[in-house]
């Protein structure tokens, strides 16, 4: 029982750290903060899937391609 109680305790802890960053990433209006994009392009140059970025930050996979794409011209 103590090692579910364990894994539950991580995932809330999880689940609050991804509430912050999408506060952080994201406008009350849902638009990208700099500090969104700047995480978008960070994952991005680390090799984190786009779907799994845009999983993360709460928006649309295409909208992380483009962000992508932008920041490599």
């Amino acid at each position: 029982m103590s090692s579910l109680y364990s894994k539950i305790k991580d995932l809330e802890k999880d689940a609050e750290m991804i509430h912050t960053i999408r506060d952080l990433a994201k406008t009350e209006g849902g638009r990208l903060t700099e500090f969104g994009q700047n995480l978008i392009y960070t994952c991005a140059e680390s090799d984190v899937k786009q779907a799994d970025i845009a999983r993360i930050l709460d928006i649309s996979p295409s909208a992380v391609n483009q962000h992508v794409t932008k920041y490599k011209k």
